[in-house]
């Protein structure tokens, strides 16, 4: 699973799955990735089978959260770890973390093995709430990797196709994401005939407010400045001409999708 920001907000809370039955033994241990955070895993038996989910960077535990507490669903169990980042000049800040359902039957991936998709675990008011932070939900490889639900053996480089739903840009985005060492993405616009009609790289700020931007770098060195805006499988993307301003909005952007 993918970490889940909220922007602009110094504070929220981590709350005990919304989608399982009476839950036990949560624990926490110094988070090894930040320190001065924590890391808590809380157990579940659904179904005859043992699972547990983690939440990382946890800046404070909830009163009553120890090692063997039994916890009900929807308590909160700590306060998520605030995170700083400058956009340019501006300074964003928002808070953030890391949720994680493992499957110890599963063993798949180069990271964290056992991690599985939530989403066949969600009751109807669970998948609300999921949906609703997916929505705001953005990160640096998005554009190679929308989608809540991905292949675990998936490695890089990754690539992925945007075909133009509505909108005047390019009817087809081919795009690829070598490693997650680098912010560059290379990429190939497409007439409906398949031919290329721009290529080169592009770079991503998907923390920037309001909205996430895109800097196209042609290979002929010019640069292209955008906004967009990726919800699951729906991208919109709103690209200037070369030296025109960053638009500000997605009014007239093109829509496309991915599967």
């Amino acid at each position: 699973m993918h970490s889940m920001g909220i922007p602009d907000s110094t504070s929220s809370s981590c709350r005990a799955p919304w989608f399982v039955r009476p839950l036990t033994g949560p624990f926490a241990v110094p988070d090894s990735n930040t320190p001065g955070r924590f890391t808590i895993r809380i157990n579940h038996s659904v179904g005859g089978r043992n699972y547990a989910t983690d939440y990382t960077n946890v800046a404070s535990l909830a009163p009553g959260i120890s090692a063997g507490a039994a916890v009900t669903r929807g308590q909160t169990v700590g306060a998520a770890g605030v995170q700083t980042q400058f956009i340019g000049s501006s300074q964003v800040t928002w808070a953030m973390t890391h949720f994680q359902v493992n499957d110890f039957t599963r063993n798949e991936g180069l990271t964290n093995p056992n991690a599985v998709s939530p989403e066949s675990f969600l009751s109807a008011s669970g998948r609300s709430v999921f949906d609703a932070m997916w929505r705001t939900a953005s990160y640096q490889t998005e554009w190679c990797e929308p989608l809540a639900t991905g292949s675990r053996a998936a490695g890089f480089p990754m690539a992925r196709t945007w075909t133009l739903h509505s909108g005047s840009l390019a009817a087809q985005i081919d795009v690829r994401c070598v490693s997650d060492a680098t912010r560059d993405y290379d990429y190939w616009w497409r007439a409906a005939d398949q031919s290329v009609t721009e290529t080169g790289t592009f770079q991503v700020s998907p923390t920037a407010r309001p909205l996430a931007t895109i800097d196209v770098r042609l290979a002929s060195g010019a640069l292209r400045l955008g906004v967009y805006d990726i919800v699951g499988d729906t991208m919109q993307l709103s690209v200037g001409a070369v030296g025109a301003p960053r638009p500000s909005s997605l009014s007239g952007a093109s829509t496309y999708t991915t599967r």
